[in-house]
């Protein structure tokens, strides 16, 4: 039983509330939540994967053509790979067979007192010089013979003007080239302008013996591919033999080719 207060004795304090039920999941199912969320994103992962095709295999270097790959392209959306560059121009001094590239094209055109040009072709063929034989240009048309050599003696010119003959016969390369006596020929170099005039002057400036098989002695008297051969002729023909084509060296005797001009003068 209760005391009852005395007069002066405070009232007793009232009692504490009950505690509010707990809300708070119990310990167990943290345990249980934290195993199944990374489990449910597992079997999702799995499910998605199942449904591609799986990795392709790259293929093994060198396999592919390099050539047809596409260049990788830059930031700026243009190919990674560079254009080649142009090689960088020679110090060298172009060659006397690409001198040939610099000579002007023929300007055909025929003055008063001279029928249209005519073209055809001229060359020199020379055979071994055991066969003693030596050989005649008529730049009237461009024809040539032969007749027995005689260290460069001919016995009947015929209206030739050019004279290939080999010098010594020792079994290299020794054809020599000389206009005939009493002929008009000169040489037109690479850079002259080819016409009828040019090619009219340079015939009276003479061509003496040139031995073809020396390459040093053909390129100092600019007998070079792209200069021509000019003749007056005894018809009164002005012909303009182009040099269009040489082979040979010093063992091999040398061939030499070309287009021929012809202005016939008109009665």
């Amino acid at each position: 039983m209760s005391t009852p207060a005395g007069p002066g004795t405070p009232p007793p304090p009232p009692p504490y509330p009950p505690s509010p039920p707990r809300t708070d999941p119990p310990r167990w199912a943290w345990w249980v939540g934290g195993i199944a969320i990374p489990l449910v994103g597992i079997l999702v992962t799995v499910a998605f994967a199942g449904k591609d095709s799986g990795p392709v295999a790259a293929p093994a270097p060198g396999t592919v053509d390099s050539a047809t790959q596409p260049a990788s392209p830059s930031p700026s959306g243009m190919p990674s790979s560079k254009e080649p560059e142009p090689p960088a121009p020679s110090d060298e001094a172009p060659s006397a067979s690409a001198s040939a590239s610099a000579s002007p094209a023929a300007d055909l055109t025929a003055p008063d007192g001279y029928a249209k040009a005519l073209s055809t072709m001229w060359g020199l063929a020379p055979v071994p010089c055991t066969q003693h034989e030596q050989q005649l240009i008529d730049l009237d048309d461009g024809t040539s013979r032969t007749e027995d050599e005689n260290n460069g003696a001919v016995q009947e010119p015929g209206g030739a003007e050019l004279l290939y003959w080999p010098d010594t016969c020792t079994g290299l390369g020794d054809y020599q080239l000389r206009a005939l006596p009493n002929t008009r020929v000169g040489l037109l170099r690479v850079d002259a302008p080819k016409s009828f005039d040019s090619c009219r002057a340079a015939a009276g400036t003479g061509f003496g013996a040139l031995a073809l098989s020396e390459r040093n002695d053909r390129e100092d008297r600019g007998f070079v591919e792209g200069a021509a051969l000019c003749s007056v002729t005894d018809k009164g023909t002005v012909a303009m033999a182009v040099i269009e084509h040489i082979s040979g060296d010093a063992v091999d005797d040398v061939s030499v080719s070309g287009p021929l001009h012809v202005w016939a003068a008109t009665p």
